[in-house]
């Protein structure tokens, strides 16, 4: 029992550890920390989950042209037609300073292209 406690806590850890990791894109999830939704800082649980492209998700922005950017969702908790922290990833591209909503988002993008990544991550108020 031990064992597996121990287990579980390093697989924890390495969780939280490569969490910047994410922020290339090429991984599952957002970068851990701040995620912004309606001009809003959420905090952010990253998880190593991978979703099938079924069901309801919500869009979360990153920014390729801007890696120091936190990313920014259409959704938050306590809005309407939150799905909980199922998301659908999309790039934002041609952004190079922080937005802190989707509008704004949608408005500043030269392009927006869906990365095929899904994944599960809860808000939690800053």
């Amino acid at each position: 029992m031990r064992r597996l406690f121990a287990g579980l806590i390093a697989l924890a850890a390495a969780g939280v550890l490569a969490t910047p990791a994410m922020a290339d894109g090429k991984s599952l999830g957002p970068p851990g920390g701040t995620i912004y939704a309606f001009d809003q800082a959420f905090r952010t649980v990253a998880t190593p989950t991978s979703l099938p492209d079924r069901g309801p998700f919500d869009v979360i922005y990153t920014f390729p042209d801007c890696p120091t950017c936190a990313s920014v969702s259409e959704a938050a908790p306590g809005r309407g037609g939150y799905n909980g922290g199922r998301w659908m990833v999309m790039e934002a591209r041609g952004i190079t300073t922080q937005l802190t909503n989707a509008e704004a988002v949608e408005a500043a993008a030269t392009s927006i292209v869906d990365t095929g990544v899904r994944f599960v991550c809860p808000l939690i108020h800053a």
